[in-house]
């Protein structure tokens, strides 16, 4: 149905790479452009969306997700997760997994109802996609003891821990004290306009603890914990598998 509706199809200038569908759910498309000066999912989707939802009311109103295709596994996987935002992706080309952190307001996009976005996904790329909340994945590392401390303890009690392991400057520390966050998990979800609004709080030091929050919930040296054997599912786990 694209083809006749995308002349650019036709010409063989797009090229339909990949689909994953659940008939009458949903379909994720994947599209590339041979030609560097032609947007592939623009040309798809027409002029005020005049193509796609020609194709929509054909299908009886079947959503569709058209995505760029890439070569790539972990671009691929990132941009087929959409329309959620992926902190972070990671490859196993050897078991052909990958894994991906979102943030916690993110999470419910990127699975999808009945989890059928990150199904539709796991198809579209061919690989096993394992998904991770950010507040999930914090926890696994705690869990794993990535972060040290001073009292040499081997493990943490909880997954939480103070401010002060994270080694802050004093002033950004005491102004996030002041206002009643001593702990990691109490900021983990903050935007840095969520830093902003905390009185004394200045758009640099709102910036550094976005990075900090960036690089300790997205660590690329840690492997996830394997996933659930099927017929064990766990739902009270922020993880998917697709």
């Amino acid at each position: 149905m694209f083809k006749l509706e995308v002349p650019e199809i036709q010409q063989g200038i797009i090229e339909i790479k990949e689909i994953a569908r659940e008939v009458g759910g949903r379909t994720k498309l994947a599209v590339y452009s041979h030609d560097e000066s032609i947007d592939p999912v623009g040309s798809c989707v027409g002029l005020r969306g005049s193509r796609v939802q020609a194709v929509v009311q054909e299908l009886g109103g079947e959503r569709i997700d058209i995505v760029p295709w890439h070569a790539e596994p972990e671009v691929f996987a990132r941009r087929s997760l959409a329309p959620a935002r992926v902190s972070k992706v990671m490859s196993d080309p050897a078991r052909r997994v990958i894994t991906a952190i979102v943030n916690e307001d993110q999470l419910s996009l990127a699975i999808g109802r009945n989890g059928q976005n990150v199904r539709l996904a796991s198809q579209l790329i061919g690989w096993q996609v394992d998904l991770y909340g950010s507040r999930e994945w914090i926890e696994l590392g705690a869990e794993l003891g990535l972060f040290e401390r001073e009292t040499g303890e081997d493990e943490y009690e909880s997954s939480d821990f103070a401010l002060e392991e994270l080694k802050l400057p004093e002033e950004t520390l005491a102004t996030l004290q002041g206002s009643g966050y001593t702990t990691f998990l109490q900021i983990i979800d903050f935007s840095k306009e969520d830093f902003v609004k905390i009185e004394g709080m200045s758009e640099a030091e709102s910036e550094k603890l976005m990075e900090l929050i960036e690089e300790l919930t997205v660590l690329d040296e840690v492997a996830p914990s394997e996933p659930k054997e099927s017929g064990q599912p766990d739902e009270e786990s922020d993880k998917v598998e697709g």
